[in-house]
């Protein structure tokens, strides 16, 4: 390829990602995105062309043009010339299989832990000598800022969108699924149609292997409704994370397969520091550096499909002692006045629910969990408001900021205050979203010992940073 490849919405974490791979095979990149940010910074340090208004890019050589579902109506006339110059013209998830297609491919999906369990996975695959290549929707020191890397080894692991169907798209080796819940129905508006799409993603009726953890209430729940209907490709296999009811203390196993390469990993106890499991009547204690139950799994996912590859539940074990993690993500910005400031990505009722739970055990006794949380979309306000909302209880105060668009249309009457009816308001602020003022409603509140966590998926972080240059 002689000419460059165009990407349309490089500053996306998944654009980024795939814009690094390609300049790692010394294609020439430009790129086009509305406005810099230390992505794109780090792009342009690596050579690529930048643009942040789309009109002035010339077409002129152009050899692909990539893009993404950000890239939408207000871009037609674009698409319009790019397809009357016979540009082939690619979404992002053709185009990573188009970089992985000469190697064994790992897709990792779920409603939540993706990005983590992405990076379980590669960062077992690197100690463990594989040189894979890696696509991760988020920031690594695995990967030194960069999400994307090509390899020269056998395996390429990426993370699997499902928040506009195009992981549908996947065609894997390896399908490795943590979990599924009630997030994005702004695109599959119901339940089943979310279900279904799963499913399909499960590849029962594809070749490959699926792992999955049966452990997870949404996944229990698709297989006990859709199991008998499935049909078994002839070389599909399905690798199965056996977990123990913790109601009924039964076990359940909801497939088995006829093939000798079959790992059944069972689940004996799970804390929020530790799990315990079994592998050929041999018991193993996983333990990670952060904190929860949904880590732990993720890392239980990571490790059975680092067994059917062949690499020791004790080494695994081991390797994701190191977990290095991700940022947004239990991220850690510093201390100020002895309080812990933390930064974390969850925006849907799980995750936050999850992450402030795990908060609360670490610290325990030590001293007060605030939570500054930044509600994400309006479409997703509106869907799942009181969810949201009671999924924030356990905080010891909350500090809710106004609703981050993320480039939607307000929605008439969804709005922060439309989560007081369902909170302790004698344990609520309502903030501005004006960062000086805020952090002056902020301060008084703290004391040694406390955990500030920053929580939401747009900009809430910045209420940290700037915290922590007050003196």
């Amino acid at each position: 390829m002689k000419g460059p490849i165009l990407f349309l919405g490089i500053g996306g974490s998944g654009m980024s990602s795939l814009a690094h791979m390609a300049l790692d095979l010394e294609l020439p990149v430009i790129g086009y995105d509305k406005k810099s940010s230390d992505t794109t910074d780090y792009l342009v340090e690596r050579g690529v062309t930048l643009y942040h208004s789309i009109e002035e890019i010339s077409l002129n050589g152009i050899e692909m043009v990539v893009y993404s579902s950000a890239i939408n109506d207000k871009h037609k006339d674009v698409f319009s010339k790019i397809k009357e110059r016979n540009i082939p013209l690619k979404h992002r998830s053709e185009f990573m299989h188009l970089l992985v297609s000469n190697q064994k491919s790992i897709s990792v999906a779920g409603s939540h832990g993706k990005t983590s369990t992405t990076t379980m996975v590669s960062q077992i695959l690197t100690e463990s000598g594989f040189d894979p290549t890696i696509m991760i929707g988020g920031d690594t020191s695995l990967l030194q800022k960069r999400g994307g890397k090509v390899g020269k080894g056998e395996f390429a692991v990426y993370e699997s969108d499902e928040s506009d169907g195009t992981f549908l798209k996947h065609q894997a080796n390896f399908r490795l699924l943590t979990n599924i819940d009630n997030d994005h129905l702004d695109y599959y508006q119901t339940r089943e149609k979310l279900e279904q799409a799963f499913l399909s993603y499960m590849g029962f009726s594809s070749s490959g292997e699926t792992i999955l953890f049966v452990g997870d209430i949404g996944i229990e729940s698709v297989l006990s409704i859709h199991y008998k209907e499935l049909s078994f490709h002839r070389d599909f296999t399905l690798n199965l994370l056996v977990t123990k009811n913790h109601l009924s203390s039964e076990w359940f196993l909801y497939f088995q397969t006829h093939y000798s390469n079959q790992i059944n990993v069972i689940l004996y106890e799970i804390k929020a520091d530790h799990l315990e499991f079994e592998y050929k009547e041999k018991r193993y204690t996983l333990q990670l550096p952060y904190p929860g139950i949904h880590y732990l799994t993720n890392g239980l996912v990571a490790l059975t499909f680092a067994l059917r590859i062949g690499i020791s539940p004790e080494k695994s074990v081991s390797i994701l002692s190191r977990y290095i993690g991700v940022k947004r993500r239990q991220e850690i910005l510093g201390t100020w006045n002895h309080v812990s400031i933390i930064d974390d990505y969850g925006h849907h009722p799980t995750e936050i629910k999850m992450v402030i739970h795990s908060l609360k055990q670490k610290n325990k006794e030590n001293g007060t969990l605030h939570v500054i949380f930044q509600p994400h979309r309006f479409t997703r306000t509106k869907l799942l408001l009181e969810e949201l909302a009671k999924s924030l209880l356990e905080a010891d105060h909350l500090f809710l900021l106004p609703i981050y668009s993320a480039g939607e249309t307000p929605i008439p009457g969804i709005q922060s205050e439309s989560f007081l009816p369902f909170l302790d308001q004698k344990k609520t602020t309502m903030l501005s979203g004006k960062m000086e003022k805020d952090i002056q409603s902020i301060i008084p509140n703290l004391k040694p010992g406390d955990i500030l966590l920053c929580l939401g998926a747009g900009n809430v972080r910045e209420w940290g940073e700037l915290l922590l240059t007050q003196s």
